[in-house]
């Protein structure tokens, strides 16, 4: 009897790329179990490799006219997060904060009064939280993050105090909850690009990053404003702005003039935040010092000194930047308003919205991307996919490449322009690449 052959069926194909992208994954997790451990070399490495492999895989689907099974494709993206469980943060040290604020809150009952540079000369603090006060970054400042987070992490200090694993263990539960949920709004190969994603994987379950905490809470209300439960998806887009404020942008765009919508959404927000004080969780003090002087790979920013240093402030850039967005994304708002379309996650430009948002901002992080991804499954486009992989490069500051003519959070021209240039030109190529690959297009749901 002859052993039977390999059949090149997308599905056996699929099964072999996640094998290898599994073993990836566990080769970067192998090298990152301390602080500081895993390079930029070999997270570049691996990301670009899975990446790879998940792009083929959607191309092969849509060549042949065929979606990815559902099981197989939560299959790996399940077993993808149970490794990333196994690693440390990865060139990374917001997780510290996390952790700091959690003590805070639990044993103070908020993190928005002190600063932990006040807590260096205190003799209460045992060898764990010593390590961890000592890794903050800008320990002079308050906290930056909002109510619903800071339950969170409260929640993760009564498990484990001190611990980043069960952040990571709420973060994994979060980004499978979303592709749950995508999978209710859009086809399966499309929700392929977002499972399997290496940006997704690295930020979130390895991270800890608590971004993904609220898009989920973003894709559900995407969900129920479908359904036409507007009073539940104030409550859940209150929650979201409580993780980060980005969520904001799309309040107007979902609850539209549904007052009982509005109601849910105030009083949420009253409730979530009411036992640190108003003001202080949604106005932090960090916030408002993070928002006037943080600069970190803002292209816009970086060529406007270059060109208008000696004539405009970077505060005056900021307001202009800002400014132009604000105008634009009110005139979309009226005109999404207007037209009164439907389905709203169909309609809607996420993608554009938060690409905006970002390169006009003067601080754009990795993870940050993931608020404009689910807008990206819903309307594949190369250069947002293409965005999940570049924007690796924002890792390539000083700090992670040990330059001694960079500070720690800054960029080289050269690396900007890698960035961000090749996406750029990707977004005015996209109607010609949509044209390219329209044989391949499958209806979304």
């Amino acid at each position: 009897m002859h052993a039977q052959s390999f059949q090149y069926t997308p599905n056996n194909i699929a099964i072999a790329l996640g094998l290898l992208s599994a073993l990836a994954y566990g080769y970067l997790a192998s090298q990152s179990q301390y602080y500081g451990d895993a390079t930029l070399s070999q997270l570049l490495w691996v990301a670009v490799t899975c990446a790879s492999m998940s792009f083929a895989l959607w191309y092969i689907y849509q060549r042949e006219g065929k979606q990815i099974e559902v099981w197989l494709l939560l299959t790996f993206a399940i077993l993808f997060r149970l490794i990333g469980l196994s690693s440390f943060p990865i060139l990374e040290d917001d997780f510290y904060r996390y952790l700091w604020d959690a003590r805070m809150t639990i044993e103070l009952g908020s993190p928005y009064e002190i600063a932990p540079a006040d807590f260096f000369a205190s003799e209460n603090l045992n060898e764990r939280f010593e390590a961890i006060l000592d890794g903050i970054n800008y320990p002079d400042v308050k906290t930056v993050y909002g109510p619903t987070i800071q339950w969170v992490f409260a929640l993760a200090y009564l498990i484990s105090p001190g611990e980043v694993w069960p952040l990571q263990l709420f973060m994994g539960i979060a980004d499978i909850i979303v592709i749950l949920v995508l999978l209710q709004l859009a086809k399966p190969n499309s929700v392929l690009l977002y499972a399997w994603s290496p940006l997704v994987i690295k930020e979130f379950v390895i991270s800890a990053h608590p971004d993904v905490l609220g898009v989920a809470f973003v894709v559900i209300a995407l969900l129920v404003v479908q359904r036409k439960q507007m009073l539940l998806a104030g409550g859940l887009l209150a929650l979201a702005c409580g993780i980060k404020v980005f969520a904001i942008l799309l309040v107007p765009f979902l609850l539209r003039f549904s007052w009982r919508a509005w109601l849910a959404f105030g009083i949420t927000s009253i409730m979530i935040a009411l036992p640190f004080g108003l003001k202080q969780a949604w106005l932090p003090e960090g916030l408002s010092a993070m928002g006037s002087s943080w600069l970190f790979n803002a292209p816009l920013y970086f060529i406007a000194d270059a060109v208008l240093g000696p004539w405009l402030t970077i505060s005056a850039v900021k307001i202009g930047l800002l400014g132009t967005f604000s105008i634009g994304s009110g005139l979309y708002l009226l005109s999404h308003l207007r037209h009164n379309k439907s389905p709203v996650h169909t309609t809607l430009r996420g993608d554009l919205l938060y690409a905006g948002l970002f390169m006009c901002a003067p601080a754009f992080n990795a993870w940050y991307l993931v608020w404009l991804l689910p807008f990206a499954v819903f309307r594949p486009s190369v250069w947002a996919w293409a965005a999940s992989v570049f924007v690796f490069l924002s890792y390539a500051s000083g700090i992670n490449l040990s330059s001694s003519e960079l500070q720690p959070y800054e960029h080289s021209a050269w690396i900007l322009a890698i960035e961000f240039v090749p996406l750029f030109v990707l977004y005015l190529c996209a109607p010609y690449l949509q044209r390219a690959f329209s044989r391949f297009h499958v209806p979304q749901n």
